[in-house]
């Protein structure tokens, strides 16, 4: 049985962006939704989500009681996700379209490894490493312009250079990156 396993829910605080700023797991019904109302009757943006195959009975709210920003009653499947980030002044924080020319995976270092949400998003990973308590806040910098998410889902990847404003596929780096991947897992486990 895994920690997670007696999680019956948790409630994702919004940011003024709608982003997701902390997730908090409960595992007690009545604090669970408790601290739901509390923040409900405040005005508090949050998302709560419900996992029922946890809950010994289904978890029953007042009549009338609305969830503005939403309420889900699913888990869904988490992905694995890579940050790279390069220091190399000929492309760090450029455009693309700058950047192509010199651009190669070897310039790059892998700075973060986590999982997401199926239903996240590039954007949705952009606002959640660009708060000043984002994950691994002190060895890596805010993701920028010039960094590369890489992304997996059904056993395929695809990478993502950062732009000014959306993001450029960039699957022909993806060997490079996987080989800065293993030898950063390789000094990792040493």
């Amino acid at each position: 049985m895994s920690k997670h396993d007696n999680v019956i829910g948790y409630i994702e605080y919004l940011d003024c962006n709608g982003c997701v700023r902390e997730r908090i797991p409960y595992v007690d019904t009545e604090k669970f939704k408790t601290r739901i109302y509390a923040s409900l009757y405040c005005g508090e943006p949050i998302i709560p989500v419900l996992f029922p195959e946890n809950l010994s009975q289904p978890l029953l709210f007042e009549k009338g009681t609305i969830f503005p920003w939403g309420l889900r009653r699913k888990k869904y499947e988490l992905l694995p996700y890579e940050i790279y980030q390069t220091n190399n002044r000929e492309i760090a924080f450029l455009r693309y379209d700058y950047t192509k020319d010199h651009i190669n995976a070897a310039s790059y270092k892998l700075v973060y490894r986590g999982q997401m949400e199926c239903r996240q998003t590039l954007d949705s990973l952009y606002c959640l490493h660009n708060q000043e308590n984002r994950p691994n806040g002190r060895k890596m910098r805010s993701l920028s312009v010039s960094d590369i998410i890489v992304m997996h889902e059904d056993g395929q990847a695809h990478a993502y250079y950062v732009e000014p404003i959306g993001y450029k596929q960039v699957d022909d780096l993806l060997p490079g990156l996987e080989q800065t991947k293993k030898r950063s897992v390789a000094r990792e486990e040493r």
